[in-house]
């Protein structure tokens, strides 16, 4: 019996459909895997923001401190104690060990402290330094380092580290960014010691700042060794991050939306290099637009 084939037109009509098909499935699977890695970022973002904010109801309104140290020479992932050390118990997620040459110590990686997209950097999840203060830094008021060091033992002998922030002291605390994802050091394979928070990089290290657009913070948006990049805003996910409030809510920020003006400042605050910059937000000055 004869049996008809594919003509060679057909076969390749066939296969145009499953190529033009391919072209429009494959983006999309690629949109949804984006859109589940971006899902699990904001859940673990979510789970920083809740620590924090119940770390501050049990501990008299405070926020926990970016780090917890006496040595000048000792920073972030360098120490065994920072803010995600503070809110292990309440998190209960990716608690680890490593060995920092005396002893094995804890140290809060893995679990939720990874980012879908970068599984290898460690400490990709950052504190907002005006909001969580580290314990010693250069203050611009005193014009020296906020805790003078013992050229012997490495401990800070002089001025007091700068205070705690109080949930009371914030203005907005549904408007004050937590937490968020920052570039990774690929020398380091490591994040920054603490998120900076400093006006002057956010403002694209120039004056007057801007604090939107390419020549803003979102210049350094990479990983890279090129400083700051490993202490900026990373967005990671469909041009943007997700961030974790002082209030315990998290969400999704456009690139070019987050801003320092509006979402990293702590208004009347002396904390690290937040020197009582509230004359930014007058009327004509750089951060008006965004007043909160």
């Amino acid at each position: 019996m004869f049996r008809k084939a594919f003509t060679l037109i057909e076969l390749l009509v066939v296969i145009a459909i499953i190529a033009i098909l391919a072209s429009i499935l494959f983006p999309v699977f690629a949109q949804a895997k984006e859109a589940a890695k971006k899902t699990l970022d904001l859940g673990n973002t979510k789970q920083h923001a809740l620590g924090v904010h119940m770390y501050a109801g049990d501990n008299d309104d405070m926020f926990p401190r970016a780090v917890y140290t006496t040595n000048i020479n000792l920073w972030g992932w360098q120490t065994p104690h920072t803010w995600r050390e503070a809110i292990l118990p309440y998190v209960k997620n990716g608690e680890d060990q490593y060995w920092d040459g005396n002893k094995v110590q804890t140290f809060a990686q893995g679990g939720i402290w990874n980012t879908p997209a970068k599984q290898d950097g460690r400490g990709v999840y950052q504190a907002n330094n005006n909001l969580m203060p580290a314990q010693c830094q250069w203050d611009n008021t005193a014009g020296s380092n906020r805790c003078d060091q013992d050229t012997n033992t490495g401990l800070a002998t002089g001025n007091a580290p700068f205070p705690s922030v109080s949930m009371t002291d914030l203005d907005a605390p549904s408007q004050i960014a937590a937490t968020w994802t920052v570039g990774v050091n690929p020398d380091w394979g490591a994040s920054g010691d603490v998120a900076d928070s400093s006006w002057w990089w956010w403002g694209g290290a120039q004056w007057p700042p801007v604090f939107s657009g390419p020549t803003s913070n979102e210049k350094w948006d990479a990983d890279s060794n090129v400083y700051p990049t490993w202490s900026m805003p990373r967005y990671r996910y469909a041009g943007g991050l997700n961030s974790g409030f002082a209030d315990g809510h998290a969400k999704f920020i456009k690139k070019g939306a987050f801003n320092w003006c509006k979402y990293v400042y702590v208004k009347g605050k002396l904390t690290n290099w937040n020197d009582g910059w509230d004359w930014l937000f007058d009327p004509g000055n750089a951060c008006a637009p965004y007043a909160r």
